[in-house]
């Protein structure tokens, strides 16, 4: 290998691991997640918040590229490993079979799991209500014997013994358990179950809010608990039951019954339901307020969460009387092993035929399910190879026909769609061999319909009359197909005499354009053999020949004559609508013939009036016989002169709204000060904002001259 072969390995390793600035900045991401999992303490960074947060930002800027790669994953994975039908109907079988079903199989799981976690608790949540009762009927019970006690005649040593041999009593129900009692005028009097008497007052003096009221009757937290030891973090605290009541008449005072919810207690509960509870820690405190409970936001840290289920019930803090909803008893999620579950299901087996029956019925339903699935699969396997056999063929079919090979046709097997689209695949290909054919007839015709138009647009004028009397626009004829039926001529007779004329052939294409033809040959020969036979020559002294000025004849002869030409040579239900004038600039006059036609919009410029010159007779083409009419007028400097077909008057909107005589009145005496050709171009402008992308149905085509001043300005 010679030196200037060798490649740098950067080189080596950029060619076979190319890496973008996107990919950059993911290996920078993943730098950035590492030293957030490994390097923070807390929230700091080597000691430093502000460091720490910088971390944060950059990790959560690189799910950007993160998001981009995935894209482009899902990308690529459409693009190879979905390209293939079959492992497409896979996926699609998964995903309309398979996924659903395991959606539904989860959401049932989901849902068995709430109703047994949901009836769990409130089975022991029943059961600690059964407690409260209980615990509230004693204390109704001593209450009411307090109540009814001679008050001078009994004394406290023997009181306290009394209340001392009920606490114990009810040790075994209600563990850990206290009796207070203060006298309105006496001492108060605190025992425990099982123990020695307490002193008086003492940890189970009422709190300061419950003074005044006197009674209470529910679950409270204690932040401290009685008699804590060292040891005891400022953060402990226990749910206890409280029940308080006023004692009336010669008995008044205050009688208090509490206990924990604590070990013992969930002992009890567990043995009665067969579950597993411990005590709660009230870690999750939802403050009462008017609109329901809110989480309480003052949070203790450093507390300890229970393990488990929490079960909420409604308590208050026993130091301030604020009511909050929080959880009392934790329930163990070990019934949710499903050993566990088994267990359970076997014992509702066990327990009675109905039980042994509901069990054997769900396995039976569960193994005629599997079946149908089992079967289900082996159809769509049997299904997925019919289909992919067929769209392989048509594959290979498509791959012959774009090479060329138009003969090839693919096997039909069986009789169900696809083979109906075997079929319909070779008549296509039997269709694309006819549509070539026509294809190239058609391309051919397209050929010759160019040529026509060109060989048209050749019979319009190219040049403008020489004529300083008239100012004369350009003239336009817009087709509607390639080639057009309308037509307009505008040429010099003799110097001082100019012919114009419009005219719209019925039908469009190319027998329209042929009959346009025909009368633009017929009308020029006629105009230049009425002309010869018109003109006076004279013969000067010197004996040259000098052509006198035109004299005045009749244009409607004109006309008259080309309807004899055309009508023998038009086809049935054919027709032309024309207009011809003559213009003799020596004394301004205008001679006119409308066979039919739109009748052409005459502005005189002194008083802004139009006139529309419809003098004349029937159209061309229908009567040999028929006799057409002429007019005169003359023109005055300004007069504008705008002859059309009906292309120009039924233009249509979007709304399907004709353009009409009116707007066209209107839009030429709006812009009568531009010269003709400016005129023009704003009328078609105007024309073309109207109609905007609807369709043109017709052709189009315009004539315009303006009478210029007798003096025209000097420059």
């Amino acid at each position: 290998m010679s030196k200037n072969s060798r490649i740098p390995l950067t080189e080596l390793l950029r060619s076979l691991l190319p890496i973008t600035w996107m990919g950059k900045a993911m290996c920078a991401g993943l730098v950035i997640w590492f030293i957030d999992w490994a390097l923070v303490e807390g929230e700091t960074l080597f000691g430093s918040r502000a460091l720490k947060s910088l971390v944060d930002f950059g990790a959560a800027l690189a799910f950007v590229p993160l998001l981009y790669f995935g894209v482009r994953g899902a990308d690529w994975l459409m693009r190879h490993l979905l390209w293939r039908l079959r492992r497409r109907l896979i996926v699609t079988y998964l995903l309309i079979g398979a996924l659903p079903l395991l959606l539904i199989t989860l959401l049932f799981g989901l849902i068995a799991l709430a109703v047994v976690m949901q009836s769990n608790t409130n089975l022991v949540s029943r059961r600690l209500d059964g407690y409260l009762e209980q615990s509230r009927a004693a204390t109704q019970a001593l209450a009411g014997d307090l109540a009814g006690l001679d008050w001078k005649a009994v004394k406290p040593e023997d009181l306290r013994r009394k209340l001392q041999e009920r606490a114990n009593a009810l040790a075994p129900v209600f563990p850990a358990l206290h009796l207070d009692f203060q006298a309105a005028d006496a001492a108060g009097i605190h025992v425990e179950a099982g123990g020695l008497p307490g002193p008086a007052g003492g940890a189970h003096a009422l709190p300061p809010w419950l003074v005044g009221r006197g009674e209470f009757d529910g679950l409270a937290v204690e932040e401290q608990l009685p008699n804590a030891g060292p040891n005891a973090g400022p953060n402990s605290r226990r749910i206890v039951v409280h029940h308080v009541l006023r004692l009336p008449g010669a008995a008044a005072g205050t009688f208090h019954l509490s206990y924990p919810v604590g070990d013992a207690l969930c002992a009890q509960l567990s043995r009665t339901t067969n579950l597993s509870v411990k005590p709660g820690m009230a870690a999750v405190p939802l403050v009462q307020t008017s609109a329901g409970p809110d989480i309480d936001d003052t949070g203790r840290s450093g507390e300890l969460r229970p393990e488990g289920i929490p079960i909420f019930k409604s308590i208050v803090d026993w130091e301030t009387g604020r009511p909050m909803e929080s959880d009392v008893l934790a329930l163990d999620g070990s019934f949710l092993h499903p050993r566990q579950i088994w267990r359970r299901i076997q014992q509702f087996k066990s327990n009675s035929v109905i039980g042994n029956l509901v069990v054997y019925l769900i396995g039976g339903v569960s193994v005629f399910f599997l079946f149908i699935a089992l079967a289900a699969i082996g159809s769509a396997i049997f299904l997925t190879r019919s289909i992919t056999g067929a769209v392989h063929n048509l594959y290979q079919g498509t791959r012959r026909v774009e090479g060329g090979d138009l003969d090839h046709e693919i096997a039909v097997p069986g009789g169900d769609q696809l083979a109906e689209l075997s079929r319909s695949f070779n008549s296509m290909t039997r269709s694309i061999r006819e549509l070539l054919r026509v294809s190239a007839e058609k391309q051919r015709l397209d050929q010759e319909m160019k040529i026509a138009a060109q060989v048209q647009a050749r019979l319009f004028p190219r040049a403008l009359p020489r004529t300083e009397a008239l100012d004369f626009a350009p003239g336009v004829c817009i087709p509607a197909r390639s080639v057009s039926g309308d037509y307009y001529d505008f040429f010099e007779i003799t110097p001082g005499l100019i012919g114009v004329t419009v005219a719209d052939v019925c039908g469009k294409g190319v027998s329209a354009a042929l009959m346009m033809a025909n009368l633009q040959a017929n009308l020029r020969g006629q105009v230049q053999a009425y002309h010869d036979a018109y003109v006076l020559k004279a013969q000067t002294a010197s004996g040259a020949a000098v052509e006198a000025a035109p004299r005045t004849h009749p244009v409607h002869l004109i006309v008259q004559r080309v309807n004899q030409q055309l009508a023998g040579s038009m086809i049935d239900a054919s027709y032309i609508t024309f207009f011809y004038a003559e213009y003799d600039e020596r004394n301004a006059t205008l001679r006119y013939t409308n066979a039919g036609h739109n009748p052409p919009l005459l502005l005189r410029r002194r008083d802004a009036r139009i006139e529309k010159l419809e003098c004349g007779g029937t159209v061309l083409g229908l009567f040999a016989d028929a006799e057409y009419e002429s007019d005169q007028l003359r023109l005055e400097p300004g007069d504008i002169l705008l002859a059309y077909t009906d292309g120009v008057v039924e233009s249509r909107n979007r709304r399907g709204e004709e353009f009409g005589e009116e707007r066209l009145g209107s839009l030429l005496c709006q812009h009568a000060h531009l010269d003709a050709a400016h005129l023009e171009e704003q009328i078609l402008r105007v024309l073309q904002q109207w109609t905007a992308d609807a369709e043109q149905e017709d052709d189009l085509t315009l004539v315009l001259f303006k009478v210029n001043p007798a003096d025209p300005p000097s420059a």
